[in-house]
């Protein structure tokens, strides 16, 4: 009987035992499900979730790739499920239905909702241990740009697409992470880039998104293939960021904040790796 009884304690203070069965419903909730949850515990990720632009892919690579419908995430018997913005409207509710909980993370816009959204998915995982250890990596980087030396350049975001970011937008965090001022913090959210400004006054400073991605569309009409702009961004000191470091808002955002600011140090200082 105390035999039998060991072995059922034992197994219950096996962590992969405790750990709940889990999947997640799109690109960003893949990201998080990826960095905290044990690969044992790992039911399915979403489609994309291996591709070039998933800052995580190499720790996707092998597991099973689930459509964000009702009908595969309830097959998955998962008991924690992961998501942004996956699923149809309602789903979370079908989902639940089969005993899931279905767990939706905000969409940061600065690193404190990303440090919240770590600790409201890995608590869901059963991972307390495995968000701290991450937010702690987080905030040591952060520290360390900060403790450098801020540059007075005032830096606009450009995409492929024709937009840059304002105020209340990760890159607007990242920018500032950075040390630097983003000049079009004067506006919120996504707006269009403001073509007759680039050209009457040119920014100091270009950080470049989504420009070396194979999958990014550019329009035709965007300001970003407009000459004017072009000659531009020849001759503009500038830093294009990996896709897989700005696809989400999540801790690997700092990831982007470290290339803008070794760039920016390079460049006042005249190093030959700023050519």
């Amino acid at each position: 009987m105390r035999i039998g009884a060991l072995i059922v304690l034992l197994s219950a203070a096996s962590p992969a035992a405790a750990l709940p069965r889990a999947a997640s419903l799109d690109f960003c909730a893949d990201q998080y499900l990826l960095a905290l949850a044990d690969r044992s515990q790992i039911a399915a990720v979403s489609p994309g979730a291996d591709e070039d632009d998933s800052y995580m892919r190499e720790a996707a690579r092998g597991l099973r790739v689930a459509r964000p419908t009702t009908e595969e995430i309830a097959s998955l018997e998962a008991d924690v499920v992961l998501r942004f913005w996956g699923g149809a409207p309602g789903m979370a509710g079908a989902v639940g239905r089969f005993g899931a909980e279905v767990v939706t993370l905000d969409y940061p816009s600065d690193f404190d909702v990303v440090r919240k959204d770590i600790r409201i998915a890995a608590a869901a995982l059963g991972r307390k241990e495995a968000g701290e250890a991450l937010i702690a990596d987080l905030d040591r980087r952060l520290r360390r740009l900060a403790e450098r030396p801020h540059s007075e350049l005032a830096a606009l975001y450009v995409t492929p697409g024709g937009v840059t970011a304002g105020a209340g937008t990760m890159i607007n965090a990242i920018i500032e992470a950075a040390g630097l001022r983003n000049a079009a913090s004067d506006q919120t959210g996504w707006p269009a880039l403001p073509m007759e400004t680039i050209v009457l006054d040119p920014p100091a400073f270009i950080v470049a998104g989504f420009f070396t991605a194979t999958t990014e569309y550019v329009n035709h009409w965007s300001a970003a293939r407009h000459p004017a702009f072009k000659e531009t961004f020849a001759v503009t000191p500038s830093v294009s960021l990996r896709s897989d470091i700005i696809s989400c808002p999540a801790w690997f955002a700092v990831d982007a904040a470290e290339e803008i600011a070794d760039r920016v140090e390079a460049i006042e200082k005249g190093r030959p790796d700023a050519e």
